[in-house]
């Protein structure tokens, strides 16, 4: 009896401790609706652009994969466990925004813009705007 409670206790202590160490904005994210993907490391700061490793390491990149464009998190703020702020800022250095990243309470993100340029992409000789807010789940 008493190995099984001290198994059962272990087991809790096990996922407690991987829970706190659950990282929520260190992951890829992803939009169907408009084929749009954040790969960010908040903490770190170690993201490189695939085939664009010129950038250096930032804290993270939006992309399309309906585009080769890409918009670059050059810096970020984790305000606490479930928000964050980031600046972001087009390839070509050209436009910019400030947006509010949340953990939702059902696993999903929320991407707030709050002040700057619309995130666009170019598909097919055309803009694609999204809107201020959009929700992306985990890869």
């Amino acid at each position: 009896m008493k190995n099984i409670l001290s198994l059962i206790i272990m087991c809790f202590a096990t996922l407690i401790a991987h829970a706190q160490n659950e990282k929520p904005f260190d992951v890829e994210i992803y939009n169907d609706e408009y084929k749009v993907s954040i790969k960010m490391n908040l903490y770190d700061k170690n993201i490189t652009v695939p085939r664009q490793e010129v950038y250096g390491e930032l804290d993270g990149f939006i992309s399309s994969k309906q585009s080769s464009s890409v918009w670059l998190i050059t810096s970020s703020k984790i305000i606490n466990d479930k928000t964050a702020e980031i600046e972001v800022v087009n390839d070509y250095g050209s436009e910019d925004f400030i947006a509010t990243l949340k953990l939702n309470e059902n696993g999903t993100y929320t991407l707030d813009k709050t002040d700057g340029s619309t995130l666009k992409f170019a598909v097919n000789r055309k803009w694609q705007k999204l809107p201020g807010k959009v929700v992306f789940t985990k890869k």
